[in-house]
């Protein structure tokens, strides 16, 4: 496996993450009316799927950090392999 492309998966989910946090700030301060129906909806779904977090939705969707846990089970092995996580 190419651990360059490894690595740059894990630094472009770090970058939209933090342009999401950007936006969320955005909405927060200046379209305050708006930000709590984005923070409840796609910006729920978007943190789901970078990191699977559960405290939004269901689980049972697949998720770039599964993506990112499979790429690194194939590449070690999945026996007691420490995840990518936030």
């Amino acid at each position: 496996m190419n651990n360059l492309c490894f690595e740059q998966l894990l630094e472009l989910r770090q970058k939209i993450s933090d342009n999401l946090n950007e936006i969320v700030n955005l909405l927060k301060t200046n379209f305050p009316e708006y930000y709590p129906d984005a923070y409840q909806h796609w910006v729920a779904q978007i943190e789901t799927a970078l990191y699977n977090d559960t405290r939004w939705l269901p689980r049972g969707i697949k998720t770039f950090q599964d993506t990112i846990d499979s790429i690194q089970d194939k590449q070690h092995g999945s026996g007691g392999v420490s995840k990518f996580t936030k």
